[in-house]
């Protein structure tokens, strides 16, 4: 077989094993020739460009049943699935890069978490009160809800303006499944991307919020945190009895 190589001067050739050469061909990745007589391998000028390609992928984590997939697609569906492989990546990416700066932030007189908030619609309204006195509004806005059967897990306010008068909103998270034709007059629709935040709990009384707020955005600025969105009061339970002070410091695309 002229011109053709036997696995050990291909792998010489390509700098890849002679087992990673033979995995990829019980994986259908790599097709050697194989003589009649011997049934040695035998690699061509040709297959050393794609066994490299396909080395590649695979020490960026593709995997081989996609590998298999772009090999065997037209172009359209190769760049589709490159275009995917790139965002899947710098996801990845991006959450390493959150992990060590919270792991580097971390000390034992700061308990701040990090939360990975998914895709939610949420309802908005708007309410102005007293710092501490929107306790009122929720359960307004909640039972009308309800009235309506429209359920939610989750309560949020998020600051407008004022000092001691607060002009706000306060949220509801919604199903996807929600008819917003069901909604009451003035509700405001927010789809809230998928995101991950740094969070602190607030267990002092809700008339110190304003500590607490400021504990969040000092946390954030000692520490390098660039904020993606504003921060939120995050309630849970009946009697909005606990409560997370939350800031988006990252957001993702899809779902």
């Amino acid at each position: 077989m002229e011109g053709l190589m036997t696995i050990q001067a291909f792998s010489e050739r390509t700098g890849i094993s002679k087992s990673a050469l033979r995995y990829y061909e019980t994986q259908h990745l790599l097709s050697p020739k194989r003589k009649l007589e011997n049934g040695y391998r035998y690699y061509s000028e040709d297959q050393i460009e794609m066994v490299k390609f396909i080395s590649s992928l695979r020490l960026v984590g593709i995997s081989i049943k996609e590998i298999q997939l772009y090999i065997s697609g037209n172009e359209e569906n190769r760049q589709q699935m490159m275009t995917r492989w790139i965002q899947s990546l710098k996801k990845k990416q991006e959450l390493l890069n959150v992990s060590l700066r919270y792991l580097e932030g971390q000390h034992e007189n700061e308990v701040v978490y990090l939360i990975e908030r998914k895709e939610e619609i949420i309802v908005w309204f708007g309410a102005e009160s007293e710092v501490g006195q929107f306790g009122t509004h929720f359960r307004e806005r909640g039972k009308e809800l309800l009235e309506r059967n429209i359920r939610f897990k989750s309560s949020y306010l998020r600051y407008l303006s004022g000092m001691n008068s607060i002009n706000a909103e306060i949220g509801f998270g919604l199903p996807k499944s929600i008819s917003l034709s069901a909604l009451p007059e003035g509700a405001q629709i927010e789809h809230m991307p998928p995101c991950l935040c740094i969070a602190q709990s607030f267990n002092s009384p809700i008339s110190q919020i304003k500590e607490g707020y400021r504990n969040l955005i000092r946390f954030a600025v000692d520490h390098n945190w660039v904020p993606t969105g504003p921060v939120l009061e995050w309630y849970r339970g009946e009697e909005l009895n606990d409560l997370d002070l939350i800031m988006p410091v990252t957001k993702f695309k899809g779902g």
